[in-house]
């Protein structure tokens, strides 16, 4: 990839030099001190994200954007693309069922998204140049943002977002993001733990009464477990992916599936940040935990449990231990968790200090303009577009054509048919009755462009409007069967269409996007 485009900065140039945008598949098109001179003190770092391009995590490429001034890098995002899934943040039956349908149908509930961010990161990392002020910093992110754009819909890539963007840099994004057409969303909390304890003891005392005496009970329920902590784990690999895909199948959201290189080539990492921490009962692997760590703070990555043992074991609260237990012997101050926190962590945070990171919603990217045939030369054609809102409006016109002949079909069927009394021979009249086959059409038609309309709508405008086929189906029962609209009828589509004025708006849905299946997500 390594494409590279040129912007110049007309209104308030930042300096008379141009700058050069950079678009690379890879972070080694940046060199690691310019990279370190963006994100000083990042656990996630350069060589992190080195280690994770290696991977070779399925369903991901990997982009990053920066911003060259006189060939210094002044600003700098990673970024992937991916399939993403509508029905990601479902769960239970609706997941089961939506799961169900993506059998059949594959690419019906599938998107192509280009996202700034990573599946793999704690944070969104988007660094600046220092003494770069607040207007060059909106900027910069205006045009990267704008690049994002232009790069997705060159490529036909649907929807654009940026996921768990910073809390320190949230004016910056509000700013950016709300004039690219980003909405706002809140993210899976995190928390940080002030570890500053003379010992385990300390830190028992500082909780609650009552959590500190459930916490002890649960810790002796582990007292067999030997902690083992080390930074090359190949000899157990296989075990760990066990207890990876073991954990991952129990987790309610997931998002990326990591491989067997992410571990290795996270634990190799040259700058010796990454450890793994180990929990056997006898010769047997229950646990692990992958954890970033330096002299400041631990960062807790990955957990996997063998779900056999993990509840009589009490495996998660006692990982968390563990690591605050690390974290006193090394004098490390801050222990920070993964995104997620269970409700029942946050009693284990004294004082409770959480913190939920921001996505920017997903949007649709303007539709691409087609490529030019090889052999011709002048402006590339650019393929008809019709606007969000129109569509919008087809969609609704075509849930309510579904809808009210789905309606007027069983109505026909039931009169062809007559009595049905469960029989076979009423079934048979049934099946053979062209008016029931047309309202199967109109039911399955219209079950999918409601999810074509919840694409584009929050659930409760959407389902708020969709009162409206009611008014729909009895008019046309009038029109077609010559059923009597009186009054009341007419009084009562009345108040469903001022229903509908009053809760159809559309709202912004707080809806996460996926977060990444952090340690905390599979409690």
């Amino acid at each position: 990839m390594g494409t590279s485009r040129e912007i110049v900065a007309r209104e308030n140039p930042i300096q008379s030099a141009p700058l050069h945008l950079v678009v690379a598949d890879s972070v080694a098109a940046f060199g690691v001190d310019e990279w370190s001179r963006l994100f000083p003190d990042e656990l996630e770092n350069w060589h992190y994200y080195r280690a994770v391009e290696q991977a070779a995590l399925p369903g991901f490429s990997w982009l990053y954007f920066g911003v060259r001034e006189s060939g210094t890098l002044r600003a700098a995002v990673p970024a992937f693309v991916t399939d993403y899934r509508l029905d990601t943040t479902l769960t239970g039956p609706l997941r089961r069922a939506t799961d169900a349908l993506s059998r059949v149908f594959p690419r019906l509930l599938r998107q192509r998204m280009l996202s700034l961010g990573s599946p793999v990161a704690e944070v969104c990392h988007l660094g600046f140049d220092r003494g770069l002020d607040a207007a060059t910093q909106r900027r910069m992110l205006d045009a990267i943002l704008a690049e994002a754009e232009a790069f997705a819909a060159a490529r036909r890539i649907g929807m654009l977002a940026a996921k768990d963007t910073s809390a320190r840099q949230d004016r910056l994004w509000a700013d950016v993001a709300q004039r690219r057409g980003l909405r706002r969303q809140p993210g899976l909390p995190t928390a940080a733990l002030d570890v500053r304890y003379a010992s385990l003891d300390d830190y028992l005392r500082s909780l609650s009464r009552a959590t500190r005496r459930d916490l002890r009970r649960k810790l002796r329920a582990g007292a067999a477990l030997r902690v083992e902590w080390r930074s090359n784990v190949d000899d157990v690999r296989d075990e760990i992916m066990r207890l990876y895909r073991q954990t991952r199948n129990n987790a309610e959201l997931d998002f990326e599936d990591l491989t067997a290189d992410y571990f290795r080539n996270v634990l190799r990492e040259p700058d010796a940040r990454a450890s793994c921490a180990l929990y056997w009962l006898g010769e047997r692997l229950v646990a692990f935990n992958l954890v970033l760590h330096d002299g400041r703070r631990l960062l807790d990555k990955f957990l996997g449990m063998d779900y056999a043992v993990a509840h009589e074991l009490n495996l998660y609260f006692y990982t968390w231990v563990e690591n605050v237990r690390w974290c006193i012997a090394n004098t490390v101050p801050v222990y920070q968790s993964g995104q997620g926190l269970a409700v029942a962590e946050l009693a284990l945070v004294s004082p409770p200090q959480p913190h939920a990171p921001r996505h920017f919603r997903p949007r649709r990217t303007p539709r691409a303009a087609r490529p030019e045939r090889p052999g011709t030369h002048g402006a590339p054609r650019t393929a008809p577009d019709m606007s969000a809102a129109l569509r919008t409006w087809l969609a609704w016109a075509a849930l309510l054509g579904f809808e009210t002949l789905c309606q007027v079909s069983l109505k026909l069927a039931g009169r062809i048919t007559g009595a049905f009394d469960f029989g076979a021979d009423a079934f048979r009249r049934a099946l053979e009755t062209p008016w029931l086959w047309v309202a199967i059409g109109c039911y399955v038609g219209a079950f999918l462009v409601w999810l074509t309309i919840l694409r584009r709508s929050t659930l409760s405008a959407a389902f708020a409007t969709s009162a409206i086929v009611f008014v729909a189906v009895m008019f046309a029962s009038w029109i077609v069967f010559g059923e009597h609209i009186g009054p009341l009828q007419a009084l009562g589509a009345a108040i469903i269409g001022g229903g509908i004025l009053l809760l159809g708006a559309d709202q912004e849905t707080a809806d996460a996007t996926p977060p990444s299946t952090g340690r905390h997500g599979w409690g």
